[in-house]
């Protein structure tokens, strides 16, 4: 579901609007301001985020990722841990 940003080309406001798929963004006019009710919008480049720290995975993904991480921790046959352990306190 994209969201697009519009400017009021009557009253500056910039607003967001999102849309269920790709085909009806772009078919639909563009939606009135919500500020005046102009329907006299455009659409404009928006910025982009860009998440650092995570790979670049969408907080969603990031949290699929560290679920299946504690679901492979559970499993842990006990040597494993107690290997993880003693390598622990060496690099004390």
């Amino acid at each position: 579901m994209p969201i697009y940003e519009y400017r009021c080309q009557d009253c500056g406001h910039v607003f967001s609007k999102l849309w269920r798929t790709l085909s009806a963004a772009q078919e639909a006019a563009p939606p009135p301001c919500p500020q005046c009710g102009s329907e006299n919008t455009t659409r404009i480049v928006s910025n982009v985020a860009v998440l650092d720290g995570m790979g670049g995975l969408t907080p969603s993904e990031q949290a699929a990722v560290n679920r299946q991480a504690e679901k492979e921790a559970s499993i842990l046959p006990k040597s494993k841990i107690e290997e993880f352990r003693a390598a622990k306190k060496k690099g004390k």
